[in-house]
C-alpha cells in the first residue's frame, strides 16, 4: 500500500464522527456519505475535501460547499487512514445530449438531442494522487450508482475532463456519455 499523505497540504483529515453515514468498507477504505440533512461538521469536511479536490481539476470553483443546499445532491467521501483520499459529487440533472466518442474525437457538438429527462450527473470524481491506481475511482462510482439506484453508464458528466478524467469516463462508458444541461 502506497504511503499515507503525511501533510495537511497533501490531504484532509477525515476524523470518524458521530452519526456519520458509512455507505460502503472494504480493506481499510471507507466511504461516508454526505447529503444536505448531514450535520454541518460532516459538510465542513466535505467543503474542504471538495476544495482539495478542486486544485488538481480544471474547475474553477469546488465541485460542493458547506453553502450548498440543493437537496438532492449526494457527496461521497473516501477515507483511508483517517485521511480524504476520494470524492464524488453527484446531482441530478436535466440530460442535454449524448455525446459519442466519435463526436467527442472530431470536436463536434453532441450529435444527438434528447428528450428532457433528469438524471444524475457526476459533478467530480477526484482520487488523491497518493491512492490512484488502485481502481478506487471506479469502485467509488460503483457505490455512488448504488446509492443512487442508476447505472453508472448511464451517468451524465461534467465537463471538461483532465486527461485521465477523460480516460476514465472513457472506461466507463466506453460508447458515449451524456451531456448535462
Amino acid at each position: 500500500m502506497p504511503d499515507a499523505p503525511t501533510s495537511q497540504l497533501d490531504a484532509i483529515p477525515l476524523p470518524a464522527l458521530p452519526g456519520e453515514s458509512v455507505v460502503a468498507r472494504w480493506n481499510g477504505i471507507e466511504v461516508l456519505l454526505i447529503t444536505n440533512s448531514s450535520s454541518e461538521a460532516e459538510r465542513g469536511l466535505a467543503d474542504q475535501v471538495a476544495g482539495r479536490a478542486m486544485r488538481d481539476t480544471p474547475f474553477h470553483t469546488p465541485a460542493f460547499s458547506i453553502a450548498d443546499r440543493e437537496a438532492e445532491t449526494r457527496v461521497f467521501l473516501v477515507r483511508e487512514r483517517g485521511l480524504a483520499v476520494g470524492l464524488a459529487v453527484l446531482r441530478p440533472r436535466p440530460r442535454w445530449a449524448w455525446w459519442s466518442w466519435d463526436d467527442w474525437d472530431a470536436e463536434r457538438r453532441p450529435g444527438t438531442g434528447v428528450a428532457r429527462m433528469t438524471s444524475w450527473t457526476v459533478e467530480i470524481i477526484w482520487i488523491h494522487s497518493t491512492a490512484q491506481a488502485r481502481g478506487l475511482a471506479h469502485r467509488l462510482l460503483e457505490v455512488a450508482a448504488g446509492q443512487v439506484d442508476q447505472p453508472v453508464a448511464s451517468f451524465g458528466w461534467r465537463r471538461p475532463f483532465t486527461p485521465s478524467g477523460e480516460g476514465f469516463v472513457r472506461r466507463c462508458c466506453a460508447e458515449g456519455f451524456w451531456v448535462p444541461d
